[in-house]
């Protein structure tokens, strides 16, 4: 995809119900249907967002099993897209986003390429 990823991967899931439903569904399939792998220890879930509903995503503090923190950390970045779109990453993961982002830029519109 060149330009905005997030704007074009809202379009499709706007224009296309089936896309929408897998890309919540299986969203590695669905970003594998249009030319993007996501990149290997990361797992992705896509939150299609309904008018009557409202959201909230804890950051983890802390591993599973591990004691609590002394201090608070620094867990998530946020990233906007131009008003539409936010990613929730964890710090650890930000290269990763990244790296899928740049993948979307260089496949063209957004479609698997031949």
């Amino acid at each position: 995809m060149t330009g905005d990823f997030e704007r074009k991967l809202t379009r499709r899931v706007w224009a296309d119900d089936a896309f929408a439903d897998r890309l919540e569904e299986r969203p590695d399939e669905a970003l594998q249907s249009i030319g993007l792998s996501v990149p290997a220890g990361v797992k992705v879930k896509v939150v299609v967002q309904k008018r009557d509903r409202i959201y909230f995503t804890i950051p983890p503090v802390r591993s599973p099993g591990s004691p609590p923190p002394t201090a608070p950390l620094n867990q998530f970045d946020l990233w906007s897209s131009k008003g539409l779109f936010i990613w929730l990453v964890p710090v650890a993961a930000k290269f990763k986003l990244l790296a899928l982002r740049n993948a979307a830029r260089q496949t063209g519109d957004g479609h698997a390429q031949p």
